[in-house]
């Protein structure tokens, strides 16, 4: 039942080798080429250990480089790592603490061919046996940040079923060390806990499920990443295959009331499940209040019983009272408001993708905790960047009703603004769908009510940035950018600021591009430093900006081809940030993910 209800999952981002991430050793010998492989397996189980750092060099040397970062094995327990101008030998030192003993292999390196160097790790004393306690203890202390990741998931409906690879990224100035726990959705149950010891500052650590052989098949997860060093973030790219991805943010903090614009059952075939994690120290009672667009359908209540860091789910498209939502009505829109005693995070993923449908698709949008007068979304869409269109909803936050406005401004050229405003108020918690494709956004049967050409009732086809406003309350807003055969969303931002981290940008990697869009507030200008995963040399972007306006920024002619960043924005004034992923065989590989302001 929970396999073909909740339907999600990402971008599993381009390949396994996501996970190894390094950087060459310290130079000596000229010319020289090496190239070292292995498994690391446990001295007693011989079973493969997942996620140890391999240290290529004298550890005392490449941890004090801040630009050095070690190689994480898989979960096969494999890794690999090459190199120019090294040393012809060479300490590697295999770390994974603190479940296991260090251990450190002097190895000779003397030509082009991979040298083969495997290790067996003993146990620390009385550590649990793999496979035995479930979890190992928890790290002591209090974490410099908690993040919180509410769906994760193994080959979810089967081997070509979903699957959610995440990065984080250390946005600290020195090194951090991370603790990943995952839970299972069906009894709360922590399945894993790992340590991923001295990530670099601006590097990124990857964790691909369906590699992890500590992870069952067929599963739901909720993760959380504690840092124990410096702050991070964190992104999950939603995948099925080659047929459906996008991408969510992982959270830094929950919140009490979380609000979702448009959530919908069987609605021209999508549906909205929304999955609900718990952030608190304390089991807690979720309400998730359903309220209709246009107030025919009755306002429905729900509740769940959520443990601590466990995520449970709201199916709309299911009438079970403990999976989804009986009452709702079939074709309609709806803006949901949930509440805790406890802090929560929660993802919105919106599929089309039942047994049939010729073209499947699907997004996803993190739900939205604090409103603003005005939000600022990079990008809006008309019958452009392939025949996208992108709707956009406005809920009202505030306690009364309002009339919400949206304004346009088009895509790097600047120019005149176009504004529309709700045909009505809206009544608190409700909200109001803009579609472009029609006449004053108002959707309709009526194929004679589109239109094209710029006026004052129609938005042009081209390519924007917006602000929507609440005229004189708190709003939020979410956006659905539609193709013919893709789906992206995203949420526009309350809160834009002078720096942001995008944890994940491909420059032609694997098939991938991942396009930034940068909207302006009040900056003039921004500087972009582009580290690659793999280590070696930052390239560093100067960009012009002017308040209103956002402009695209192209991996593939911005940096070296052929790599993942971990990428920062510094602007000389407040900025909203998002990254759009597309990959090169079309179809649903699309997502977007809103960038991270800088703690």
């Amino acid at each position: 039942m929970q396999r073909t209800l909740v339907r999600f999952a990402v971008a599993a981002l381009a390949a396994v080798g996501l996970i190894l991430a390094s950087v060459p050793a310290p130079a000596a010998a000229v010319g020289l080429v090496g190239s070292v492989q292995g498994h690391v397996t446990d001295a007693i189980t011989g079973l493969p250990i997942a996620n140890v750092c391999v240290w290529f060099g004298p550890v005392h040397i490449v941890r004090s480089d801040p630009l050095t970062n070690c190689v994480f094995t898989d979960g096969s327990g494999f890794y690999s790592h090459s190199w120019i101008n090294g040393p012809a030998t060479i300490p590697l030192t295999f770390e994974k603490d603190p479940t296991y003993q260090q251990k450190t292999i002097n190895t000779v390196v003397n030509s082009d061919q991979p040298v083969t160097v495997d290790a067996q790790l003993d146990l620390v004393p009385g550590a649990p046996p793999p496979g035995q306690g479930g979890c190992q203890a928890p790290t002591s202390g209090t974490p410099t940040q908690a993040l919180f990741l509410p769906n994760v998931t193994k080959t979810l409906g089967g081997p070509q079923g979903f699957q959610t690879p995440f990065i984080v990224q250390n946005t600290g100035t020195s090194s951090t060390n991370l603790e990943v726990t995952f839970f299972k959705f069906s009894d709360a149950s922590c399945v894993a806990r790992r340590s991923v010891p001295n990530l670099a500052p601006g590097a990124s650590f990857a964790d691909v499920p369906n590699n992890d052989t500590d992870l069952p098949d067929n599963t739901q997860f909720s993760v959380t990443v504690r840092s124990f060093g410096n702050t991070v973030v964190s992104v999950v790219n939603q995948h099925k295959g080659g047929i459906e991805a996008d991408a969510y943010s992982a959270a830094a903090t929950g919140a009490t009331t979380v609000y979702l614009p448009n959530v919908v059952r069987r609605f021209f075939g999508f549906h909205s499940p929304a999955i609900i994690q718990n952030l608190g120290q304390v089991a807690t009672v979720v309400t998730a209040r359903y309220q209709s667009f246009d107030g025919t359908a009755p306002t429905m209540t729900f509740t769940r019983s959520i443990s601590p860091g466990q995520s449970q789910f709201i199916e709309p498209n299911s009438d079970d009272p403990t999976l989804g939502a009986p009452g709702l009505v079939d074709g309609k829109q709806y803006s949901v408001t949930i509440s805790s005693p406890q802090p929560v995070s929660v993802v919105l993923n919106t599929h089309n993708d039942d047994p049939g449908v010729a073209q499947p698709v699907f997004y996803s949008a993190n739900g939205i905790s604090t409103g603003a007068a005005t939000v600022y979304g990079a990008y809006a869409v008309k019958n452009a960047n392939g025949g996208r269109v992108s709707t956009i909803v406005v809920q009202n936050l505030s306690g009364g009703p309002l009339t919400p406005s949206l304004s346009f401004t088009p895509l790097t050229s600047g120019g005149a603004a176009q504004t529309f405003t709700a045909p009505a108020a809206i009544a608190a918690g409700s909200a109001w769908a803009f579609d472009p494709r029609f006449i004053s956004g108002v959707a309709s049967s009526d194929s004679t009510k589109m239109c094209a050409v710029a006026a004052t009732n129609c938005l042009g086809n081209g390519e924007y940035s917006f602000t929507a406003q609440g005229n004189g309350g708190n709003i939020a807003a979410m956006v659905n950018v539609i193709g013919p055969d893709s789906a992206m969303g995203y949420t526009a931002s309350p809160t834009p600021a002078a720096t942001y981290n995008l944890p994940n940008v491909l420059a032609s990697y694997g098939g991938w591009t991942t396009p930034i869009y940068l909207q302006s507030v009040s900056a003039s200008s921004a500087t972009l430093t582009w580290k690659p995963f793999l280590g070696g040399a930052a390239t560093t972007q100067s960009v012009t900006l002017s308040p209103g306006v956002s402009v695209k920024i192209d991996p593939n002619i911005s940096a070296p081809q052929g790599a993942q960043y971990a990428v920062t924005v510094a602007a000389n004034g407040n900025v909203a940030a998002i990254v759009m992923e597309l990959n090169v065989s079309g179809g649903d590989n699309a997502m977007i993910y809103g960038g991270f302001p800088a703690p």
